[in-house]
């Protein structure tokens, strides 16, 4: 007799499910605040979750102008907080992982939150260091 060996079960998937959100946006950047803004006024807030770790917002379209040296980066920058769509829920973690399957994402903290409809608008890594001059 035969036996056939199946992969343990990830670690994240036996977590349950701790929220669920009829749109949930993973990234707080200005695409994923944007886009939640008009959800928002459309869905009403409280039917939004918006999957950002940082504190601070920058708003890119204005580092070109800081590369040229016209403009402080500084003054990109506002408190995340500030931004978010009222009524939207903030959660202050990132996402780790996709689990389209079962309409959830895990974040870095093993959350897993549930979706109705998921929107991906994770962005950048900022490394201001890795440009000379900046």
């Amino acid at each position: 007799m035969s036996q056939v060996a199946t992969a343990p079960e990830p670690a994240a998937a036996k977590r349950t499910q701790t929220e669920h959100h009829h749109v949930l946006i993973v990234g707080g950047g200005t695409a994923g605040i944007t886009l939640g803004a008009r959800l928002a006024r459309t869905l009403g807030g409280n039917s939004l979750g918006v999957v950002e770790p940082s504190e601070r917002h920058y708003y890119q379209p204005l580092w070109t102008l800081a590369g040229g040296g016209v403009f402080d980066k500084r003054k990109s920058e506002r408190p995340e907080g500030s931004l978010l769509p009222k009524g939207a829920t903030w959660v202050r973690d990132a996402a780790t992982e996709l689990v389209p399957e079962e309409n959830e994402i895990v974040t870095a903290g093993g959350r897993r939150i549930g979706y109705d409809f998921l929107v991906v608008a994770s962005g950048i890594q900022i490394d201001w260091d890795a440009i000379p001059g900046l």
